[in-house]
């Protein structure tokens, strides 16, 4: 009985650890669990009228909730054709369904343009679009 505890408790040790390394935040580890969370997050930019600069798209904008985790081009594209925002942007979406470059001219008889990234350049592409922000 006691062997068996210990056992039992030895593998809930290395479960409990596995998991803990599992959600440990690396970007260029090759296996993390938000890969497999099925999120898929959008990341908008609009001119913001200073010298040609750009700006996030702030969730209000386009009619998101700020806590949603689920962006596809798919919600995006129905999103758009609900609410038509006057607003044009640039974007990536990145997520477990694959990512997409998307560019939105804005205003009525707008329609969304998607283009599905090649895989493994996404994220390269997040970079530096983040870094043109700054």
């Amino acid at each position: 009985m006691w062997l068996q505890i210990t056992v039992a408790g030895a593998a809930l040790a290395l479960l409990a650890l596995f998991v803990l390394w599992g959600v440990r935040r690396a970007p260029h580890r090759p296996f993390a669990w938000g890969m497999y969370s099925g999120s898929s997050k959008g990341y908008l930019w609009t001119p913001d009228g200073e010298g040609g600069r750009q700006r996030p798209v702030r969730h209000h904008e386009l009619g998101l909730a700020p806590e949603t985790n689920l962006l596809t081009v798919q919600e995006l594209n129905r999103l758009l054709r609900a609410t038509t925002p006057p607003l044009p942007f640039d974007g990536l979406i990145i997520g477990s369904a694959g990512n997409w470059r998307v560019r939105y001219d804005g205003g009525p008889g707008s329609r969304l343009y998607a283009a599905r990234l090649a895989p493994g350049t996404g994220h390269a592409r997040l970079i530096a679009a983040l870094k043109e922000l700054r």
